[in-house]
């Protein structure tokens, strides 16, 4: 007994959960985490969406992964592929944004004489899909029709 006559448990109470509490408030903890985590805006894989990010690249292996902002909701990818006369290049721009700035599109235009050009832009929402194209898409697959193009005016000049 303590110096009051009570029983020292009851001097310093402990709370003792029954285990079907305990595991009702694991999911209670869970979400009051995961809300905090969102209401700061933490940058943490997982949390946010991830996209490739590059300006003006010469390839893909430029393109770093990058966690976007909370606001973020879309990954872009803007591919140029200019073909003067039977050389390519490549130029990609790559980031994250809150929505698509256009519609998907595909542009194609003539420079000059023998000078082809091309931009295709792409948006797309889940983690990290706006990487390099694969073997079909990548950009001898969009220079091919460049390349069929050329050829034509190749011919015709």
């Amino acid at each position: 007994m303590g110096h009051s006559g009570t029983p020292p448990s009851l001097l310093h109470p402990t709370l003792r959960l029954s285990s079907g509490a305990m595991e009702g408030l694991v999911p209670v903890l869970c979400a009051l985490l995961m809300s905090a985590e969102f209401a700061g805006g933490k940058k943490e894989p997982g949390v946010n969406l991830s996209c490739y990010q590059c300006f003006k690249a010469a390839s893909q292996a430029l393109c770093t992964p990058t966690v976007c902002d909370p606001s973020d909701r879309v990954c872009v990818s803007n591919t140029v592929v200019l073909l003067r006369k039977s050389k390519a290049t490549l130029s990609l721009s790559k980031r994250c944004a809150p929505r698509c700035p256009n519609t998907n599109m595909n542009y194609e235009w003539t420079l000059g004489p023998r000078i082809l050009g091309r931009i295709i832009r792409r948006c797309c929402s889940g983690n990290l899909c706006n990487r390099a194209p694969t073997i079909q898409q990548g950009p001898w697959a969009l220079g091919r029709g460049f390349l069929l193009a050329a050829g034509l005016l190749w011919v015709l000049l």
